[in-house]
């Protein structure tokens, strides 16, 4: 894999539904390119729905594209679809790689005090989360929507490379020592590799990083934040969100909320259904009338009846096991490394926003950068990016919808100006898997978000699915404009190539 003249090559390889990004760079006095890999995971099963249906052959690729040696190596977050495909059992993927360095976010420093209560209490939330789910499947179908929910969401937490049924000795194995998980084995790996060269740095937001074997390429560090409630905040809000026909809350909930039978996690043969329960004397008597009579019974000096509602527990249940995984899915993704690569003359920026989400994203811009007599701010640094790697399979809580007069970063804040002209967007999404193989469906990308990509990329917006792009309908560029677009890529079954030229 060679860098184009005066430029820079990245390659979105096509390894199913998660992320793997190998980046060539000029390197001082070589002819030999600088290679970045940012992250290699995928999930299981939506390899089958591409041309080539097979990790490995990603993987001999980048081996065979880079003669075994990656430079750097960036790992965003611990999630299945970022760094499964590092590790395996018996034959790791990456065993035979040199890595000379990687990086990771504060949150992963084993020394970082705050660091260190996240993953506390992500430990402490895991082992609840198996233990729910073991006891839902006591009372569940086997194919029951909710379990095959947080069967995915688990699966995005410890990793593997099948799509494998629960196995709660083993998940309760990997929640109490989180060393025994796929994620933390792959992350091991490239740690251990890369300590026996140049290092491992636990990046901070603020940071900025002088890739200082490149002719002058550098990287600002903008996230994750390290507030612990911005971590925790996931769900664009107001006119930050893209239009969404449909919620984002989990369909099991949503079913039984519904009136849906089929959802109740007791099997029919030993339930009494609540429109009937309450003609029977011994549920009118201790657990309330099915309308609430009893507007005082808070009050101190009233006695509680013996029958007062607030003894049933209702719909309480719903709110515990699946919005626990969900939970964790999403405070693992608002860990994400997100960052802007520089390019030394022209200062264009490639940015690589990994599964950011909210609170990730409004924190970008409390950080400034100081370069020379230059002080720089996120809203530069986004209005200077002319490739946009979309977080998170362009779902609805990981890109914000604004414009350049808002107050937070957001997707209007991005390729101002001159950058404008070549502003290019890579979606890592299989859609059909994310809709047919996924309990609510998955909307990634949700169709409003791709739509806006589009128009602002006037069509040159990458799809790990899609074989091709097209030019915008609307698109204000004339055919040889697009040409020269064309001209600059590479599409085949494998792996989607972008030349960046530094001009």
């Amino acid at each position: 894999m060679k860098t184009p003249e005066n430029g820079i090559k990245v390659r979105m390889y096509r390894i199913g539904h998660g992320d793997c990004f190998l980046i060539a760079m000029p390197r001082k006095d070589s002819d030999v390119p600088y290679y970045i890999l940012i992250d290699c995971g995928y999930k299981p099963g939506s390899q089958n729905f591409l041309p080539h249906k097979d990790v490995k052959k990603v993987i001999d690729h980048i081996a065979a594209a880079t003669n075994n040696t990656i430079d750097l190596v960036v790992i965003t977050h611990e999630h299945q679809d970022h760094v499964n495909a590092f590790w395996k059992k018996r034959s790791p993927f990456f065993k035979d790689f040199d890595i000379k360095e990687a990086w990771f976010a504060w949150t992963e420093s084993p020394t970082d005090q705050l660091a260190k209560k996240i993953r506390k209490k992500h430990k402490d939330q895991l082992l609840g989360l198996v233990e729910g789910r073991r006891l839902l499947g006591l009372s569940l179908e086997a194919d029951n929507p909710t379990l095959k929910t947080i069967d995915n969401l688990l699966s995005m937490e410890f990793g593997g490379d099948k799509e494998e049924a629960f196995n709660h000795k083993a998940l309760s194995a990997a929640a109490k020592d989180p060393s025994k998980s796929r994620n933390k084995q792959s992350m091991k790996l490239v740690k251990d590799k890369a300590q026996n060269n140049k290092g491992v740095r636990y990046l901070n937001p603020g940071d900025y990083v002088d890739l200082k074997e490149t002719e002058g390429i550098g990287a600002y560090v903008l996230g994750p934040p390290r507030r612990e409630k911005l971590l925790l905040d996931e769900d664009p809000i107001g006119d930050e969100a893209f239009p969404s026909q449909n919620g984002h809350h989990l369909s099991f909930n949503a079913a039984v909320l519904a009136g849906d039978s089929a959802a109740c996690p007791f099997r029919r043969e030993y339930r009494v259904e609540k429109n009937s329960a309450f003609g029977h004397g011994f549920f009118k008597k201790w657990y309330g009338t099915d309308i609430d009579k009893h507007e005082d019974e808070d009050d101190d000096n009233v006695e509680v009846p013996s029958n007062a509602t607030w003894r049933r527990i209702d719909d309480e249940w719903l709110y515990s096991t699946e919005n626990l995984a969900l939970k964790i899915n999403r405070g693992v993704n608002n860990t994400s490394l997100v960052l802007g690569f520089e390019l030394p003359q022209s200062k264009k920026v490639l940015l690589f926003a990994a599964d950011a989400q909210r609170g990730n994203w409004i924190s970008w811009d409390d950080n400034e950068w100081q370069r020379g007599n230059d002080t720089i701010t996120a809203k530069d640094i986004l209005g200077r990016t002319v490739l946009y790697k979309v977080g998170h399979h362009a779902s609805h809580n990981a890109t914000l919808k604004g414009t350049l007069n808002d107050n937070y970063p957001n997707l209007g804040w991005m390729a101002q100006g001159k950058y404008a002209q070549e502003f290019t967007a890579m979606i890592t999404a299989v859609n059909e898997w994310a809709m047919t193989k996924n309990s609510p469906p998955w909307r990634h990308p949700l169709p409003s978000i791709k739509s806006a990509l589009l128009e602002k990329a006037q069509g040159r917006v990458f799809q790990t699915d899609e074989d091709e792009v097209k030019k915008a309908d609307n698109a204000n560029i004339s055919d040889a404009e697009w040409q020269k677009f064309l001209d600059r890529t590479d599409f085949n079954d494998l792996y989607f190539d972008l030349d960046i030229i530094d001009e």
